[in-house]
């Protein structure tokens, strides 16, 4: 009996989703799912991509390096509102704007939209394998940013902060990324344009504004799981109090993943029944 063996036509190494999608049978929404991810994925491992991850991976640092010559005496509570600000804020949402947003334009400028379209479940695995795609590769480059940043960063037991910002980088990479969803199925072609207004007003303005209306953002979450780790809620002015929720570690994680949970699932259902004319095909 003659064996016959098989070899991947893309090397034999593959991202962890999409060997999940080939041992997964085949039509399946998690097979689609993992197999976008997958192709995503490989996407993103380009030079001038790469390039521009390395620089956001050293970003952190640099900045930490130039303050730590500044100032003089312990600055342990300064180095953390900088990580903070630079991590899991500014390095996640760049992130996510230029690997969610462009989900279905992509598809569109190539294309290739309307083989996807009559595909089962072709737009929810598009959508879906794009935002696990986006989430893994800017979370991975949040981490190593955080790595590196804490190891220059001069604090006493800096490692220490790592489960915090570990955990406010993975929460943060979910919700935005959710939340670019959004736009990157209701305006494909302006979806960066849209991702970043929505950003503004939603997050940073919204965020803080002492109002039920912060409730529903990214932002408060992450404030008040950062505060609540760092042990600065009694030390914090009355007026500071309003921009942070009270509600313990849980309340906070699970508003995030269920908010997620919703942007996302109105995200599937408007791509679903979205129809492109013809002139925004190509």
């Amino acid at each position: 009996m003659t064996t016959i063996t098989t070899t991947n036509p893309i090397g034999t190494m593959l991202p962890p989703p999409a060997a999940a999608a080939q041992a997964l049978p085949r039509g399946t929404l998690l097979a689609a799912v993992l197999a976008v991810a997958g192709f995503q994925l490989r996407r993103l491992f380009t030079l001038p991509r790469l390039a521009i991850a390395a620089l956001g991976v050293l970003f952190p640092a640099a900045v930490l390096l130039a303050v730590r010559k500044t100032l003089s005496g312990s600055m342990d509570g300064t180095v953390v509102v900088i990580l903070y600000a630079l991590i899991p804020e500014a390095l996640c949402m760049l992130g996510l704007l230029v690997t969610m947003c462009p989900a279905v334009a992509d598809e569109l400028e190539r294309g290739t939209w309307a083989h996807i379209a009559v595909r089962p479940h072709g737009r929810r695995a598009l959508l879906l394998g794009s935002f696990v795609a986006a989430v893994a590769w800017t979370a991975a480059v949040a981490i190593l940013a955080l790595c590196l940043a804490l190891a220059v960063s001069g604090m006493a037991h800096p490692w220490k902060r790592f489960p915090l910002f570990a955990g406010l980088v993975g929460l943060s990479c979910l919700g935005r990324a959710a939340l670019f969803a959004l736009p990157a199925v209701i305006v494909p072609k302006r979806a960066l344009v849209a991702s970043v207004g929505v950003a503004i007003v939603v997050e940073y303005l919204a965020g803080f504004l002492p109002a039920v209306v912060n409730q529903l953002t990214v932002s408060l979450r992450l404030r008040s799981l950062l505060v609540q780790g760092m042990g600065w809620g009694r030390q914090m002015p009355a007026g500071m109090q309003l921009l942070i929720d009270p509600n313990p570690v849980w309340v906070q994680c699970g508003a995030v993943v269920l908010l997620a949970g919703v942007l996302l699932v109105a995200s599937v259902l408007i791509l679903d029944r979205r129809q492109f004319p013809p002139s925004e095909e190509g």
